[in-house]
């Protein structure tokens, strides 16, 4: 069992490099000595163990002067260079890696700002809000936002996708003070949980340290085209529930969060997928998917929420068949400040 969402530390990485045929690498021998010692080794003729730092160092300069098909790598530990040669693969397939390891320092240094997006009630032209979702991006070295899906495609090449979401999560807790007096809603990534016991005891703990009430705290259910395990996914569910949160399912209505899924799952806050919102009020199609999810939201007890509203028409279509709840750039972008008060155009009739 894999323990480490809570955990999260960067692994030490290192990797095997062999060199198939009859290569020359008399000349990188020198290469690898303008390294410390420590980072590096020979293990047997034509196999070296290095840091990734060093692998990384080495791939250029590797693929320029070497026949780089015949240059093979694997990630292993430097007590164990030989145990999984049987893996490797030529060293240019380890570039995305290469450029995707930023990540490591963002996640390490917690370089992350939350953004705030309202979630609204809409009665007569009034606009309550009732809650807002915090959202997640990253900040580089130039102080430059990274976008979220950016961030997550990285982790993903560098296996470090429970340490990101994690770090996500935890940041979003600490940054909710400023709304905790209305809903707060915390994406995180089913995926990323291996045991809710251990990888989620330091998000309940700051939230306790924090004073916040588990009932305002809504935990969003993300990316789960990734969740084979449905049994896994509710086993995560009930660990929120039972310490007194609530939690809801994004992107219903699209193949992967069909009704079945939503009726086995039973969230507190169902939200229509925004492929299904916008045009809602010319398309026949997504017409029927958005009274199809209001329907079975009503019966399992849900309170459905559209997001993604962008048009007014949209707005008043979904309000006159019943929805209540709303999300979209049409009340706000997501912003460094949560917003208090929205006023919508004298135009708008809901």
């Amino acid at each position: 069992m894999r323990n480490g969402c809570d955990i999260c530390m960067p692994q030490h990485r290192g990797y095997s490099i062999y060199f198939k045929d009859e290569q020359s690498i008399g000349q990188l021998e020198k290469y690898f000595r303008s390294f410390p010692e420590d980072q590096w080794t020979v293990v047997e003729d034509k196999l070296y163990w290095a840091e990734e730092t060093v692998f990384f160092d080495l791939l250029d300069y590797l693929e320029a002067h070497m026949d780089a098909e015949k240059v093979l790598a694997v990630g292993s530990k430097r007590t164990e260079p030989q145990k999984d040669m049987e893996d490797m693969r030529p060293i240019a397939t380890f570039q995305l890696e290469k450029q995707a390891s930023w990540i490591d320092d963002l996640i390490k240094q917690r370089a992350i700002k939350t953004h705030y997006q309202p979630i609204v009630t809409v009665k007569n032209q009034n606009v309550e809000v009732i809650g807002h979702e915090l959202l997640s991006r990253g900040i580089d070295e130039t102080g430059t936002l990274i976008p979220p899906f950016k961030m997550f495609e990285a982790a993903r090449v560098r296996n470090r996708l429970f340490a990101l979401d994690r770090v996500c999560r935890l940041e979003s807790v600490k940054n909710a003070q400023p709304a905790t007096d209305k809903l707060i809603f915390i994406n995180f990534i089913p995926t990323a949980i291996y045991v809710p016991e251990h990888c989620l005891a330091t998000t309940f703990k700051l939230i306790k340290q924090l004073n916040m009430k588990p009932e305002q705290i809504v935990f969003e259910v993300v990316e789960t085209d990734e969740v084979k395990d449905i049994e896994h996914l509710k086993s995560i569910l009930r660990y929120y529930q039972a310490h007194g949160f609530k939690y809801a399912l994004d992107d219903v209505g699209t193949g992967v969060n069909d009704l079945k899924k939503l009726n086995d799952l039973k969230p507190h806050y169902v939200k229509l997928a925004r492929e299904y919102v916008d045009g809602v009020s010319t398309d026949p199609e997504k017409q029927s998917v958005a009274k199809s999810v209001l329907e079975m939201a009503r019966n399992i007890g849900s309170r459905p929420l559209a997001e993604g509203i962008e048009r007014p028409e949209d707005l008043t279509f979904l309000t006159d068949i019943g929805y209540e709840l709303f999300q979209g750039y049409y009340f706000a972008k997501p912003q460094e400040n949560p917003v208090e008060r929205i006023t919508l155009n004298d135009d708008i009739k809901t």
